[in-house]
């Protein structure tokens, strides 16, 4: 049994690790198409942009935070106060990940969804299935992303090249 409670923990930052990862990635990926098609444009609107801006400060305060209680915790009682800050750091890593993917940027020849860049010629068939909601269907695949706090005209507008 104790060989379980060593392994988990384990897991657990193994897991965090890969999560921190995707964000670096992510923040790779959106500087490196930025610095290829100068004409790259956050798609967010007002309330999308203060929402992510809450969302990353709240994000690193908590990071910070909870590194802080980890090492303390580790200092002053030794591994078994590690657990509870690694796994509410762990979450909202998964969370901040999960929130990234929806941010949208939209250039003159493709779009960035998450880390995923696709090429406006071959988008086809672009439904709103819901008010929040973007179905497009690219390559044989379709494929559905959230644009709750995109810009519907900029959306709009360059989704008019896909026709």
């Amino acid at each position: 049994m104790d060989d379980l409670l060593l392994i988990v923990p384990v897991l657990v930052f193994i897991i965090l690790l890969w999560f921190l990862y995707l964000i670096v990635n992510y923040i790779v990926t959106i500087v490196r198409t930025t610095k290829k098609d100068k004409t790259m444009v956050c798609g967010l609107n007002t309330q999308g942009k203060i929402f992510y801006s809450v969302i990353t400060v709240i994000y690193l305060a908590v990071m910070i935070g909870m590194i802080y209680l980890m090492i303390s915790g580790y200092l002053k009682n030794g591994i078994d106060d590690v657990y509870l800050p690694l796994n509410i750091l762990t979450i909202s890593t998964l969370a901040y990940n999960y929130l990234l993917q929806f941010i949208i940027f939209f250039g003159q020849r493709q779009i960035l969804i998450g880390r995923v860049i696709f090429d406006y010629r071959k988008i086809k068939r672009v439904t709103y299935p819901k008010a929040t909601k973007l179905r497009f269907a690219y390559g044989q695949r379709t494929l559905e992303t959230n644009i709750r706090f995109i810009d519907d005209s900029l959306l709009k507008k360059s989704l008019q090249r896909t026709r």
